[in-house]
């Protein structure tokens, strides 16, 4: 006997649609069977706690979607249907956009929905940083936020945000362009609970880091471009709380491979506990494989590697110059 599409059961459907999106969901398999549709339609099913996502190939929302019990939602500018007001249980939002269509969809959302944590901008162009997070603060209910763009202004206008105390815990900022700390610092005042701080690039740039804002800072995050050591010795110090350092990017040799200073990260913060390293830097082939380096750097579990696979090398006066790369996670003793 063969077995058809309507000799499928409820639990084969139920692990069937675990490989769809919920708009394919309802646009594709509705109504084909009744065992599809007992799962389909079963208000104790999970479907829509996997988020919805709305963009340029949605051009109709299938009427039997649920808005209400939408938790997570995504949302590019080319889908027109005003429905943010009906997601009434959203605990996360995803805006993928031009950053005017950003702000507008931001300052639209209702001040009565406290149930909204998480945030995350995907932007190509980012003008005003300040002016996007004052139009962010405006969502009093926000823990997380995260921004990605391809360009941010490389300085921040001197007045600092104009809004109240924020709650959000968790900042991750992503871009194609580099960071200044201290115009970053500046510019958030109202920041002052992050536990959390991520910051995509940062480069050698710095200057002296006379406060930090940032007090309550246990984890933070810094993708690296050629940054000084001693420069993260000073940031280190002036963040009382902090417990974790991520460390990642492109570095020079000295303090992170050669006079490796790793130590006085510990010796700068009394409540450092433990330093992520994932960097790489470019130096000749022979030159980090002696003891003398190699010894030290695994004394404090990291690991220094020679990428001698990679055939780009460069060469330098005739010197050829390979990729190295530095890993690992260094604990306080």
């Amino acid at each position: 006997r063969y077995s058809t599409i309507h000799d499928l059961c409820c639990d084969i459907w139920r692990e069937i649609f675990e490989y769809f999106e919920i708009t394919d969901l309802f646009i594709t398999f509705a109504s084909v069977t009744i065992a599809a549709d007992q799962v389909l339609f079963d208000d104790n099913n999970r479907f829509f706690s996997r988020g919805l996502t709305l963009g340029v190939d949605i051009k109709d929302l299938p009427k039997h979607i649920s808005l209400n019990r939408i938790i997570s939602l995504t949302l590019h500018d080319t889908f027109c249907l005003n429905i943010i007001e009906h997601c009434i249980e959203r605990r996360s939002l995803k805006l993928i956009s031009v950053i005017q269509w950003v702000t507008d969809i931001v300052r639209n959302i209702p001040q009565t929905n406290t149930k909204l944590n998480q945030l995350t901008v995907i932007t190509p162009t980012i003008r005003s940083l300040p002016e996007l997070l004052t139009t962010v603060l405006s969502v009093s209910s926000l823990r997380r936020l995260e921004i990605r763009t391809d360009e941010l202004a490389k300085s921040f206008p001197v007045s600092t945000l104009r809004a109240a105390q924020s709650e959000i815990k968790q900042f991750i900022i992503d871009s194609g362009s580099t960071v200044d700390w201290n115009d970053l610092s500046s510019s958030l005042p109202a920041f002052d609970c992050i536990r959390l701080l991520s910051i995509g690039l940062i480069d050698r740039c710095q200057k002296s880091i006379s406060s930090c804002i940032f007090q309550k800072i246990h984890t933070l995050s810094l993708g690296l471009l050629e940054v000084s050591f001693n420069w993260i010795i000073q940031l280190v110090a002036k963040i009382p709380c902090l417990a974790k350092l991520k460390l990642s990017g492109l570095v020079d040799a000295d303090g992170f491979v050669v006079n490796q200073r790793w130590i006085c990260l510990f010796e700068s913060s009394l409540t450092l506990l433990r330093i992520f390293v994932n960097i790489s830097l470019e130096q000749s082939e022979e030159s980090y494989h002696c003891e003398k380096i190699q010894a030290p750097l695994r004394a404090l579990s990291l690991s220094l590697i020679c990428d001698c696979d990679n055939n780009d090398c460069n060469l330098y006066d005739g010197n050829a110059r390979q990729w190295w790369y530095l890993r690992g996670t260094i604990t306080k003793h």
